[in-house]
């Protein structure tokens, strides 16, 4: 047993070295910072050895999914602890969206003042599939929904996000 579960632990040290890069930017965006972002990484990564090293361990089929539903659940988790589900006020939408893009931290702002102002599904959805770098499958199994669910929380979120860029621009 011991031997299976080093093996295992390997798979998923290799998985998160590979998927890093997608892992941080998705993370990024429902926490907010870089900082934040890495301590969920690395908590996932304690709490999938701590699951890999009990007696009740289980085979996981698809780690890459598994991984990104386990920080979804962490981030998640973070962010009703620390109450930061924040309401923007639309008048300062509409400030966000007239300033140019300067840094990375001006499009984050942008982004999240967007995506706040749709519902959380459609939210998670488009950030699981954009930041994430998941096909809709893979975020279909990542949020245990069926596939044209999925699909159409995309659809949805997008056309309300076009809707409110366009009410801006007016």
């Amino acid at each position: 047993m011991k031997k299976e579960s080093n093996i295992e632990m390997e798979r998923l040290a290799e998985h998160l070295r590979r998927e890093q890069p997608h892992l941080l930017r998705y993370a990024c965006y429902r926490l907010g910072n870089l900082d934040n972002a890495k301590d969920a990484l690395q908590d996932t990564y304690l709490k999938l050895c701590g699951m890999l090293s009990s007696e009740t361990s289980r085979e996981v089929k698809d780690w890459r999914n598994y991984i990104f539903r386990a920080l979804s659940n962490i981030c998640t988790s973070r962010l009703s602890q620390s109450s930061r589900l924040k309401t923007i006020p639309l008048d300062a939408r509409l400030d966000w969206a007239d300033l140019p893009t300067e840094s990375n931290e001006a499009d984050y702002q942008r982004i999240s003042c967007l995506l706040a102002e749709i519902p959380e599904e459609q939210a998670e959805v488009i950030r699981l599939r954009i930041y994430g770098n998941n096909s809709f499958a893979d975020v279909a199994e990542i949020l245990s929904l069926p596939l044209p669910t999925v699909k159409s929380r995309f659809l949805y979120g997008l056309d309300k996000i076009r809707k409110a860029m366009k009410q801006t621009k007016q």
